[in-house]
Protein backbone atom coordinates (compact mmCIF):
# COMPACT_ATOMS: atom_id res chain seq x y z
CA UNK A 1 0.00 0.00 0.00
CA UNK A 2 1.15 3.54 -0.72
CA UNK A 3 1.40 6.20 1.97
CA UNK A 4 1.70 9.98 1.89
CA UNK A 5 4.10 11.47 4.43
CA UNK A 6 3.19 15.11 5.00
CA UNK A 7 5.96 17.28 6.45
CA UNK A 8 5.58 20.43 8.50
CA UNK A 9 7.58 22.48 5.98
CA UNK A 10 8.79 22.34 2.37
CA UNK A 11 12.03 20.43 1.70
CA UNK A 12 14.11 19.23 -1.23
CA UNK A 13 14.06 15.54 -2.23
CA UNK A 14 17.37 14.68 -0.53
CA UNK A 15 16.24 16.19 2.75
CA UNK A 16 12.94 14.32 2.69
CA UNK A 17 14.78 11.04 2.05
CA UNK A 18 17.05 11.64 5.06
CA UNK A 19 14.09 12.33 7.33
CA UNK A 20 12.34 9.12 6.26
CA UNK A 21 15.48 7.00 6.70
CA UNK A 22 16.07 8.45 10.15
CA UNK A 23 12.47 7.77 11.19
CA UNK A 24 12.51 4.15 9.99
CA UNK A 25 15.98 3.33 11.29
CA UNK A 26 14.85 1.71 14.53
CA UNK A 27 11.48 0.40 13.34
CA UNK A 28 12.65 -2.87 11.81
CA UNK A 29 11.71 -1.74 8.31
CA UNK A 30 14.76 -1.47 6.06
CA UNK A 31 13.18 -2.09 2.69
CA UNK A 32 11.01 0.74 1.42
CA UNK A 33 10.86 2.81 -1.72
CA UNK A 34 10.10 6.38 -2.62
CA UNK A 35 7.70 6.45 -5.54
CA UNK A 36 8.88 8.86 -8.26
CA UNK A 37 6.71 11.82 -9.23
CA UNK A 38 7.75 13.22 -12.61
CA UNK A 39 5.84 16.44 -13.17
CA UNK A 40 6.24 20.21 -13.36
CA UNK A 41 6.66 20.46 -9.58
CA UNK A 42 9.51 17.92 -9.33
CA UNK A 43 12.28 20.55 -9.38
CA UNK A 44 10.84 22.51 -6.47
CA UNK A 45 10.69 21.84 -2.72
CA UNK A 46 7.67 19.86 -1.54
CA UNK A 47 5.89 19.27 1.75
CA UNK A 48 5.10 15.59 1.18
CA UNK A 49 6.56 12.30 0.00
CA UNK A 50 4.93 9.20 -1.48
CA UNK A 51 6.37 5.87 -0.30
CA UNK A 52 5.66 2.14 -0.24
CA UNK A 53 6.71 -0.08 2.68
CA UNK A 54 7.98 -3.39 1.29
CA UNK A 55 8.68 -5.47 4.39
CA UNK A 56 8.28 -5.65 8.16
CA UNK A 57 5.30 -4.67 10.26
CA UNK A 58 3.61 -1.79 8.49
CA UNK A 59 2.00 -0.48 11.68
CA UNK A 60 5.38 -0.11 13.39
CA UNK A 61 6.74 1.74 10.39
CA UNK A 62 3.80 4.13 10.31
CA UNK A 63 4.17 4.87 14.03
CA UNK A 64 7.90 5.50 13.60
CA UNK A 65 7.26 7.90 10.74
CA UNK A 66 4.53 9.71 12.66
CA UNK A 67 6.88 10.17 15.64
CA UNK A 68 9.47 12.07 13.60
CA UNK A 69 9.50 15.73 14.74
CA UNK A 70 9.30 17.10 11.18
CA UNK A 71 6.43 14.85 10.06
CA UNK A 72 2.94 16.31 10.29
CA UNK A 73 1.03 13.08 9.63
CA UNK A 74 1.05 9.87 7.57
CA UNK A 75 -2.02 8.88 5.54
CA UNK A 76 -2.88 6.29 2.88
CA UNK A 77 -2.79 7.32 -0.75
CA UNK A 78 -6.41 7.68 -1.91
CA UNK A 79 -7.89 7.45 -5.38
CA UNK A 80 -10.58 9.65 -6.88
CA UNK A 81 -12.80 8.11 -9.55
CA UNK A 82 -15.29 10.21 -11.45
CA UNK A 83 -18.04 9.15 -13.85
CA UNK A 84 -19.20 11.70 -16.39
CA UNK A 85 -22.97 11.83 -16.51
CA UNK A 86 -25.13 12.80 -19.47
CA UNK A 87 -28.77 13.16 -20.45
CA UNK A 88 -30.14 11.24 -23.40
CA UNK A 89 -31.58 13.94 -25.62
CA UNK A 90 -33.95 11.47 -27.32
CA UNK A 91 -35.87 11.07 -24.06
CA UNK A 92 -36.77 14.74 -23.99
CA UNK A 93 -40.05 16.02 -25.41
CA UNK A 94 -39.56 18.04 -28.61
CA UNK A 95 -39.83 21.79 -28.27
CA UNK A 96 -41.65 23.84 -30.89
CA UNK A 97 -42.59 27.45 -31.38
CA UNK A 98 -41.80 30.38 -29.15
CA UNK A 99 -41.94 28.24 -26.01
CA UNK A 100 -38.41 27.08 -26.83
CA UNK A 101 -37.08 30.56 -26.25
CA UNK A 102 -39.23 31.98 -23.44
CA UNK A 103 -39.10 31.01 -19.78
CA UNK A 104 -42.16 30.77 -17.57
CA UNK A 105 -40.12 31.91 -14.57
CA UNK A 106 -40.66 35.36 -13.13
CA UNK A 107 -37.57 37.47 -12.52
CA UNK A 108 -37.27 40.44 -10.21
CA UNK A 109 -35.53 43.59 -11.40
CA UNK A 110 -31.88 43.85 -10.37
CA UNK A 111 -31.15 46.77 -8.04
CA UNK A 112 -27.80 47.35 -9.74
CA UNK A 113 -29.65 48.43 -12.90
CA UNK A 114 -32.33 50.47 -11.16
CA UNK A 115 -30.58 53.75 -11.92
CA UNK A 116 -30.52 52.84 -15.61
CA UNK A 117 -34.26 52.21 -15.62
CA UNK A 118 -35.04 55.50 -13.84
CA UNK A 119 -32.87 57.46 -16.25
CA UNK A 120 -34.25 55.74 -19.32
CA UNK A 121 -37.86 56.23 -18.22
CA UNK A 122 -37.63 59.95 -19.03
CA UNK A 123 -36.48 59.27 -22.57
CA UNK A 124 -38.38 57.91 -25.52
CA UNK A 125 -38.09 54.26 -26.48
CA UNK A 126 -35.33 54.84 -29.00
CA UNK A 127 -33.13 56.71 -26.55
CA UNK A 128 -33.80 54.16 -23.83
CA UNK A 129 -32.57 51.32 -26.03
CA UNK A 130 -29.46 53.28 -26.98
CA UNK A 131 -28.75 54.08 -23.34
CA UNK A 132 -29.07 50.45 -22.29
CA UNK A 133 -26.74 49.25 -25.05
CA UNK A 134 -24.12 51.79 -24.04
CA UNK A 135 -24.31 50.72 -20.40
CA UNK A 136 -23.98 47.03 -21.27
CA UNK A 137 -21.05 47.73 -23.59
CA UNK A 138 -19.27 49.76 -20.92
CA UNK A 139 -19.76 47.10 -18.26
CA UNK A 140 -18.57 44.41 -20.66
CA UNK A 141 -15.40 46.33 -21.54
CA UNK A 142 -14.65 46.89 -17.87
CA UNK A 143 -15.15 43.18 -17.15
CA UNK A 144 -12.84 42.15 -20.00
CA UNK A 145 -10.15 44.55 -18.78
CA UNK A 146 -10.37 43.14 -15.26
CA UNK A 147 -10.27 39.51 -16.45
CA UNK A 148 -7.15 40.12 -18.54
CA UNK A 149 -5.13 40.25 -15.32
CA UNK A 150 -6.58 37.08 -13.77
CA UNK A 151 -4.84 33.68 -13.77
CA UNK A 152 -7.41 30.87 -13.88
CA UNK A 153 -6.41 27.23 -13.29
CA UNK A 154 -8.63 24.42 -14.56
CA UNK A 155 -8.09 21.09 -12.77
CA UNK A 156 -9.68 18.56 -15.09
CA UNK A 157 -8.98 16.23 -18.03
CA UNK A 158 -6.74 18.56 -20.03
CA UNK A 159 -7.11 20.69 -23.17
CA UNK A 160 -6.12 20.13 -26.83
CA UNK A 161 -3.16 22.11 -28.14
CA UNK A 162 -3.94 25.25 -30.17
CA UNK A 163 -7.68 25.01 -29.64
CA UNK A 164 -9.22 27.86 -31.72
CA UNK A 165 -11.64 28.96 -28.98
CA UNK A 166 -8.93 30.07 -26.53
CA UNK A 167 -6.67 33.08 -26.91
CA UNK A 168 -4.55 32.98 -23.78
CA UNK A 169 -3.60 29.44 -22.76
CA UNK A 170 -0.52 30.21 -20.69
CA UNK A 171 0.43 26.67 -19.73
CA UNK A 172 -0.72 23.05 -19.96
CA UNK A 173 0.66 20.59 -17.41
CA UNK A 174 0.13 16.87 -16.84
CA UNK A 175 -0.01 15.33 -13.36
CA UNK A 176 -1.27 11.85 -14.24
CA UNK A 177 0.39 8.53 -15.09
CA UNK A 178 -0.19 9.15 -18.81
CA UNK A 179 2.30 11.03 -20.96
CA UNK A 180 -0.14 13.37 -22.66
CA UNK A 181 -1.57 16.86 -22.29
CA UNK A 182 -4.59 16.64 -24.58
CA UNK A 183 -8.14 16.07 -23.39
CA UNK A 184 -9.18 12.48 -24.08
CA UNK A 185 -12.69 12.92 -22.66
CA UNK A 186 -13.80 16.46 -23.48
CA UNK A 187 -14.83 17.48 -19.97
CA UNK A 188 -11.80 19.69 -19.36
CA UNK A 189 -12.29 21.42 -22.72
CA UNK A 190 -15.94 22.10 -21.89
CA UNK A 191 -15.11 23.58 -18.48
CA UNK A 192 -12.34 25.72 -19.96
CA UNK A 193 -14.82 26.95 -22.57
CA UNK A 194 -17.34 28.01 -19.95
CA UNK A 195 -14.58 30.07 -18.35
CA UNK A 196 -12.52 31.48 -21.21
CA UNK A 197 -13.96 30.72 -24.64
CA UNK A 198 -13.33 33.69 -26.97
CA UNK A 199 -15.30 32.52 -30.03
CA UNK A 200 -18.90 31.62 -30.83
CA UNK A 201 -20.36 31.23 -27.33
CA UNK A 202 -18.15 33.45 -25.14
CA UNK A 203 -16.98 32.30 -21.73
CA UNK A 204 -17.38 34.34 -18.57
CA UNK A 205 -13.79 35.63 -18.78
CA UNK A 206 -12.50 35.30 -22.38
CA UNK A 207 -9.46 37.50 -21.69
CA UNK A 208 -8.31 35.59 -18.61
CA UNK A 209 -5.00 33.75 -18.55
CA UNK A 210 -5.76 30.02 -18.68
CA UNK A 211 -3.61 27.44 -16.86
CA UNK A 212 -4.65 23.86 -17.65
CA UNK A 213 -3.85 21.13 -15.10
CA UNK A 214 -4.52 17.59 -16.33
CA UNK A 215 -5.24 15.74 -13.06
CA UNK A 216 -7.59 13.04 -14.43
CA UNK A 217 -6.46 10.37 -16.89
CA UNK A 218 -8.57 8.83 -19.65
CA UNK A 219 -10.10 6.41 -17.13
CA UNK A 220 -11.30 9.40 -15.06
CA UNK A 221 -8.96 8.31 -12.28
CA UNK A 222 -6.83 10.52 -10.04
CA UNK A 223 -4.87 10.22 -6.79
CA UNK A 224 -4.24 12.42 -3.78
CA UNK A 225 -0.55 12.84 -4.66
CA UNK A 226 -1.43 14.09 -8.16
CA UNK A 227 -3.61 16.80 -6.68
CA UNK A 228 -1.08 17.75 -3.99
CA UNK A 229 1.70 18.28 -6.52
CA UNK A 230 -0.63 20.26 -8.78
CA UNK A 231 -1.87 22.36 -5.86
CA UNK A 232 1.71 23.19 -4.83
CA UNK A 233 2.51 24.23 -8.39
CA UNK A 234 -0.59 26.45 -8.50
CA UNK A 235 0.60 28.24 -5.36
CA UNK A 236 4.04 28.65 -6.91
CA UNK A 237 2.52 30.14 -10.08
CA UNK A 238 0.39 32.57 -8.04
CA UNK A 239 -2.91 31.38 -9.50
CA UNK A 240 -5.85 33.69 -8.71
CA UNK A 241 -8.83 31.37 -9.36
CA UNK A 242 -8.80 27.56 -9.32
CA UNK A 243 -11.68 25.51 -10.71
CA UNK A 244 -11.77 22.04 -9.15
CA UNK A 245 -14.02 19.75 -11.17
CA UNK A 246 -14.60 17.07 -8.56
CA UNK A 247 -17.15 16.26 -5.90
CA UNK A 248 -17.41 13.54 -3.31
CA UNK A 249 -15.92 12.43 0.01
CA UNK A 250 -12.63 14.32 -0.35
CA UNK A 251 -13.29 15.87 3.08
CA UNK A 252 -12.07 12.55 4.49
CA UNK A 253 -8.66 12.98 2.81
CA UNK A 254 -6.62 14.93 5.37
CA UNK A 255 -3.74 16.09 3.11
CA UNK A 256 -6.20 17.16 0.42
CA UNK A 257 -8.30 19.24 2.81
CA UNK A 258 -5.26 20.88 4.41
CA UNK A 259 -3.89 21.80 1.00
CA UNK A 260 -7.18 23.45 0.05
CA UNK A 261 -6.90 25.55 3.20
CA UNK A 262 -3.33 26.45 2.25
CA UNK A 263 -4.47 27.53 -1.21
CA UNK A 264 -7.11 29.76 0.34
CA UNK A 265 -4.50 31.25 2.68
CA UNK A 266 -2.44 32.09 -0.42
CA UNK A 267 -5.33 34.12 -1.87
CA UNK A 268 -6.45 31.46 -4.35
CA UNK A 269 -10.22 31.53 -4.93
CA UNK A 270 -11.45 27.92 -5.03
CA UNK A 271 -14.42 26.97 -7.22
CA UNK A 272 -15.40 23.37 -6.47
CA UNK A 273 -18.10 21.05 -7.81
CA UNK A 274 -19.08 19.91 -4.32
CA UNK A 275 -22.48 18.29 -4.09
CA UNK A 276 -22.29 16.50 -7.43
CA UNK A 277 -22.57 13.13 -5.71
CA UNK A 278 -25.67 13.90 -3.68
CA UNK A 279 -26.80 15.64 -0.49
CA UNK A 280 -24.31 13.82 1.76
CA UNK A 281 -21.29 15.67 0.39
CA UNK A 282 -22.93 19.00 -0.52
Amino acid sequence: MQYIITFKHYYRTNARDKFIKAALKGSGIHNWERLPRQNAASDYPSDFELIRLLEGTVEEGLVALQDHPLVKYVTPQRSVTRTLKFINASDEKPCRGTSCWHSSRSFSRRNSLAWVCRYCSILNCCMAEKCLKQCVTLLHLQLIDMCAKVKVAVFDTGLPKNHPHFKKVKERTNWTNEKMLDDGLGHGTFVAGVIASSRDCLGFAPESELHVYRVFNKDQLSYTSWFLDAFNYAILKKINVLNLSIGGPDFMDHPFVDKVWELTANNVIMISAIGNDGPLYG
